[in-house]
C-alpha cells in the first residue's frame, strides 16, 4: 500500500481553500482508541509526512527528483480535470441546475486536497465481524418461523460486520473528505441524507440490499425464504479523527459502538497490535494483524452446522493452524522491507506442512539463463503438497455435493475420507501409474520457476524445474505420463523427440493445447518443463556450458549474502523488465484509447488528444530500480516472509504485465 501511494503522493500538491466542520469533544487520542478492542483486521498507513526524510533517502528520492518524477506529476496535474468534465461539463450539456453544478464544482475543490491530506495524516482501517447477538424478539421470531415452517431470516443468522477507515488528526480539514465522498456517492442508487447523534453531526447513505444468503443443493421454496440485508455507511468526525464506517447495524449504533470503544481504550491493548508495533530494524511506514485464528473459528461456529465437514475440511487445509498473521514494512536506506510473520503452531495439515525448512541458496539453483529477470526457489514436500492439493480438490467439489445421506451428516471425516480415495484412484488411472508408490518416490524437495525475456515472451517463457531423487526411474514413467495427458485434454498428443547435446527432450504438439507446445526433458538431476521448448533447449545448452549462466552482480551478491541463511525459499525479480515493459506497451495501449475516443468526436469539440508523451522513459525510469529478493523461513511455530524491494509491481513474480496490457488494448480497440 504505502509503495503506491507514495509514487501518488510526493509530486502532487494542489492547494485551494476549505471550509472544514466543527469537531466535538474528542474520543480518544489516538484513531487506534476508536477501533474495536477484538478487532480481527488492523492497518495503518503513517503517511509521507511523518517520514519525509525516509523516503527522500529511499528511491523514490532520486525518481521524483528527475524526469520521470515530472512526467508523474504532469500526469496527476491532469486527474481533477478529467474528474472536472464528468462532473461539471457532461452535466450542464444534460441541463443540470446550476446550484448542482455549483456544489460540484466546490466539492471538486475541496476534493483535490485528498490527496495531500492523506499524505500527511494517513490511514487507519479496523475490521470486525461479531456473532450474531441473540435478543427476545429474534428469538421469537425465529421460533415462530420454525414451528411455522420457515427457516430464520439472514437477520437472525448473519455476523455483524464492520470496517472503520480513520483519517487521523484531520482537524478542521474534514470537508476534504466530506467533499470526495459526496462526490464519489452521487451517482449511486443510494441518497446521502444527514444525521446526528448527541453533538455529532454527518451523513449516512444506505447503499441498497447487500448479498442473499445461498440456496443449499435440494433446498429452496417459500420455508427458505432469505430476503436479502441491507450495507449500511456512514461518516463523520469523532473527536479531531475522520470516521468512515460501512457495516451491517445502522449508523447510530456504529455511533455508540465507537464512544463505547474509545472508553475502553480501543484495539491499543491487542496483544497483535503490540506485536506489530515493535520497532523493526528499519523505518516502520505501515504495519497491521489479521487476527485469522478467530477468524477461522467463528466461521466454523456460523457455518459448521449449516455446512456439514466444513470443520475437517479447514483443519485438513491447514487453516485450522491459522492463527494470525502480523505485518511491517518500511524504508532501509534505498531499499523497502517488509516482513509477515504467519503463525502456524502445532500439528501442521494441508497446506500449511508443504514447505521443508531445509536452507535453499544460489548453489542448490539449476544454471538460470544469463538475462534471468525472475526467478523463484522453494523447498517442497512432494507427499504434502500431493494430498494438500487433494484435499482442496475434495473441498470444491463438495459444494456440488448433496447432504441428504444422515450417515455422512452424523460422520463428514469418513465421508470426506472416502472421497478422497476416490479422488486418488481416478488421478491414479488417468495418469496410468501410483502417485504416490511411482512418481513421488522419484522427486526431491527443491522446485525452482524463472522466467528470460529472450526464451519466451512474458509467461510463456516460464521453465519450472523440479529435483529427482532417481532420474532413471522417472525417465521409464514419461511415457505412461504421455497417455494419461491424452485423457486429460481428450484429445489426441503427438510426442516428438529430439536430442540436444545427448539429452533427449520431448515436444508434446496437440490441438488441446492451442498455441503452446508443452516440452519437457530431464537433464542431471532436474525435471525440466516448459510450456514451449526454447526454455527447455536454453537449460540443456546453459548445463553442458554451451551458453553462460546468471550469476548476481556484486552489489546483488552482497544484498543476497546478508539474508537469513535459513531460508527455505528465495525469491529474485528484476523490477526493470517489468517497468520497461510497462513504459514500452504504454504509448500503444493509451493511443489505442485515444484513437477510440476521437471516433466518437462530432466534429463539433475540440481535439484533446491524450498526452502520450507523460509516460516515462523506460530505461530513465528503470535507473533508479534494483533487483526484489523475498526470503522464507520457518521455525516450526511461525513463517516469515522477508522482503528487500525497490518497486514491486502487482503480478510481477509471474510476468503478467504484457498480457495485461494485450487486454487493455483489445478492450480500447473494442475488439
Amino acid at each position: 500500500m504505502s509503495r503506491l501511494l507514495a509514487l501518488t503522493l510526493l509530486g502532487f500538491t494542489i492547494t485551494t481553500s476549505a471550509h472544514a466542520a466543527e469537531p466535538v469533544a474528542a474520543s480518544g487520542d489516538v484513531p487506534e482508541k476508536l477501533l474495536s478492542p477484538t478487532s480481527q483486521l488492523y492497518v495503518r498507513w503513517d503517511g509521507i509526512t511523518a517520514h519525509a526524510d525516509t523516503y527522500q533517502k529511499s528511491f523514490w528520492g532520486p525518481l521524483m527528483a528527475g524526469p520521470s518524477g515530472d512526467s508523474i506529476r504532469a500526469l496527476l496535474a491532469k486527474v481533477p480535470k478529467l474528474i472536472g468534465n464528468s462532473l461539471l461539463a457532461e452535466p450542464l450539456l444534460d441541463g443540470k441546475p446550476p446550484k448542482e453544478l455549483k456544489a460540484n464544482l466546490a466539492d471538486l475543490k475541496n476534493a483535490s486536497k485528498l490527496v495531500d491530506l492523506l499524505a500527511d495524516k494517513g490511514v487507519v482501517v479496523g475490521a470486525e465481524v461479531r456473532e450474531p447477538a441473540p435478543t427476545l424478539k429474534g428469538l421469537g421470531s425465529a421460533l415462530g418461523g420454525l414451528l411455522g415452517g420457515r427457516m430464520p431470516g439472514p437477520d437472525a443468522l448473519m455476523p455483524t460486520v464492520q470496517v472503520l477507515v480513520v483519517i487521523p488528526d484531520v482537524g478542521d480539514k474534514s470537508e476534504t473528505l466530506f467533499a470526495t465522498l459526496r462526490l464519489m456517492l452521487q451517482s449511486g442508487e443510494g441518497k446521502i441524507e444527514p444525521f446526528a447523534v448527541g453533538s455529532r453531526k454527518g451523513f449516512k447513505l444506505k447503499a441498497g440490499n447487500g448479498p442473499s444468503l445461498p440456496d443449499r443443493p435440494g433446498r429452496s421454496g417459500p420455508e427458505y425464504d432469505t430476503a436479502s440485508y441491507s450495507v449500511q455507511m456512514a461518516w463523520w468526525v469523532e473527536g479531531k479523527h475522520f470516521v468512515l464506517y460501512i457495516g451491517s447495524q445502522k449508523p447510530e449504533a456504529a455511533v455508540a459502538d465507537v464512544v463505547a470503544n474509545a472508553a475502553k481504550g480501543g484495539v491499543t491493548a491487542h496483544p497483535l497490535l503490540t506485536r506489530c508495533s515493535a520497532k523493526p530494524a528499519f523505518t516502520s511506514v505501515a504495519r497491521g494483524f489479521a487476527d485469522t485464528g478467530r477468524v477461522v473459528s467463528m466461521a466454523k461456529s456460523l457455518l459448521g452446522p449449516f455446512v456439514p465437514g466444513l470443520k475437517e475440511r479447514l483443519d485438513d487445509l491447514g487453516l485450522g493452524n491459522l492463527k494470525a498473521i502480523v505485518m511491517n514494512c518500511g524504508y532501509d536506506g534505498k531499499e523497502f522491507r517488509a516482513i509477515w510473520e504467519i503463525d502456524l503452531p502445532g500439528e501442521r495439515k494441508g497446506f500449511a506442512k508443504i514447505l521443508k525448512r531445509d536452507p535453499i541458496g544460489l548453489s542448490d539453483l539449476p544454471p538460470l539463463p544469463a538475462d534471468v529477470s525472475r526467478f523463484v526457489a522453494v523447498r517442497v514436500d512432494a507427499g504434502s503438497f500431493y494430498d494438500a492439493s487433494l484435499g482442496l480438490v475434495e473441498a470444491l467439489s463438495s459444494f456440488n455435493q448433496r447432504d441428504d445421506d444422515e450417515d455422512s451428516r452424523k460422520n463428514p471425516a469418513e465421508k470426506i475420507r472416502l472421497h478422497r480415495e476416490e479422488l486418488a484412484k481416478d488421478f491414479d488411472k488417468l495418469l496410468g501409474m501410483s502417485v504416490k508408490d511411482d512418481l513421488l518416490p522419484c522427486l526431491g524437495d527443491k522446485v525452482v520457476v524463472y522466467q528470460s525475456p529472450n526464451e519466451g515472451l512474458s509467461i510463456f517463457g516460464t521453465v519450472v524445474c523440479i529435483s529427482l531423487k532417481d532420474p532413471a526411474k522417472a525417465k521409464a514413467l514419461a511415457d505412461r505420463v504421455n497417455q494419461g495427458i491424452e485423457t486429460l485434454i481428450s484429445a489426441p498428443v503427438k510426442v516428438r523427440k529430439k536430442t540436444l547435446r545427448g539429452v533427449e527432450i520431448r515436444e508434446l504438439y496437440s490441438r488441446g493445447f492451442g498455441i503452446v507446445v508443452p516440452t519437457y526433458a530431464i537433464v542431471g538431476d532436474w525435471l525440466v518443463i516448459s510450456v514451449n521448448p526454447q526454455g527447455v533447449q536454453g537449460l540443456v545448452l546453459r548445463a553442458k556450458g554451451d551458453l553462460p549462466s546468471w550469476k548476481p552482480d556484486a552489489i546483488t551478491a552482497a544484498r543476497i549474502a546478508k539474508l537469513p541463511k535459513d531460508g527455505c525459499s528465495l525469491q529474485y525479480c528484476d523490477p526493470t523488465t517489468t517497468v520497461k515493459n510497462l513504459c514500452c506497451i504504454g504509448p500503444q495501449f493509451f493511443g489505442a484509447f485515444g484513437l477510440r475516443n476521437s471516433f466518437r468526436d462530432n466534429g463539433d469539440s475540440d481535439y484533446d488528444p491524450l498526452d502520450i508523451g507523460l509516460i516515462p522513459n523506460g530505461h530513465e525510469l528503470s535507473k533508479h530500480l534494483f533487483p526484489n529478493l523475498t526470503v522464507i523461513r520457518d521455525d516450526g511455530k511461525t513463517v516469515r516472509i522477508e522482503a528487500n524491494e525497490s518497486l514491486s509491481v502487482p503480478l510481477e513474480v509471474l510476468g503478467l504485465e504484457p498480457v495485461i496490457f494485450a487486454g487493455f488494448l483489445s478492450f480500447a480497440l473494442g475488439f
